[in-house]
């Protein structure tokens, strides 16, 4: 069975600009890069990815997310992308 962890990794290692992220704890301050995972009806898992920019100590300014949905199987498929332009130095 896939964990939310399993699903993040695969999609991480999608994308180099996506390496480091980590899971989302709003107790942390200053993250810049993080993951968040919601399971689907059919055992899967919505990943979210998000590249935080501008501040982030203080929450970051601009904000950047991927959208993906992960099967139990491990397939992955992306749903699309939203957000502050990113910066150039992404």
């Amino acid at each position: 069975m896939l964990s939310p962890e399993d699903a993040a990794a695969r999609v991480i290692a999608t994308d180099k600009r996506f390496a480091g992220a980590a899971q989302l704890d709003p107790g942390v301050i200053g993250a810049s890069k993080w993951w968040r995972a919601t399971p689907t009806s059919n055992g899967g898992y919505t990943i979210a990815i998000t590249l935080g920019s501008g501040d982030c100590p203080a929450g970051c300014i601009s904000k950047h997310t991927w959208t993906f949905t992960v099967t139990a199987d491990g397939s992955i498929t992306p749903m699309g992308e939203s957000g502050d332009p990113l910066p150039t130095s992404q």
